[in-house]
């Protein structure tokens, strides 16, 4: 268990430093990702000019959707309640969301958005909970594995 933990913390300050590193592209850097990613399936420039925003928006979602479902996973190692898991790892979703928004202040062509954290929290909450519905599923299909093979068992 303890080496679970560990992988999940370190992959957690992974995506955290990842999160990080892309918010602190400027401007340019950051919507040219985007951009890049629209062109991968067409040159026209007016569509690319109007997806562009939304596919950001949907990376600023993934992203933090991926923080959650890591949040979940490695809180799920200890014995904690499922409502002791998603509200702590839920304010930490949003306590960094707020960080990262505030970082972006300090960052040439960027600014901070409460529309993004919101967005980001959103996100986040998404991952906590279908990773917590993943595990709950996992967990059922286990309990009843254990029943058919101890009904087997006794004839």
């Amino acid at each position: 268990m303890k080496v679970k933990r560990l992988i999940l913390l370190v992959l957690i300050i992974i995506w955290a430093v990842l999160v990080f590193g892309l918010s602190g592209q400027n401007g340019t850097e950051s919507s040219g990702l985007s951009r890049k990613i629209v062109e991968f399936f067409t040159n026209n420039e007016e569509i690319i000019d109007c997806v562009e925003p939304y596919v950001r928006k949907l990376a600023h979602f993934s992203e933090y959707g991926l923080g959650g479902m890591l949040f979940i996973l490695l809180f799920s190692t200890y014995k904690w309640t499922d409502r002791k898991m998603m509200t702590i790892s839920i304010s930490l979703g949003i306590w960094y969301a707020s960080m990262d928004e505030i970082h972006q202040l300090m960052v040439d062509g960027r600014h901070g958005s409460i529309f993004d954290v919101y967005l980001d929290s959103l996100g986040f909450i998404t991952g906590v909970c279908g990773m917590l519905a993943i595990l709950k599923i996992k967990e059922m299909l286990n309990d009843k594995n254990k029943k058919i093979v101890k009904r087997v068992k006794n004839g």
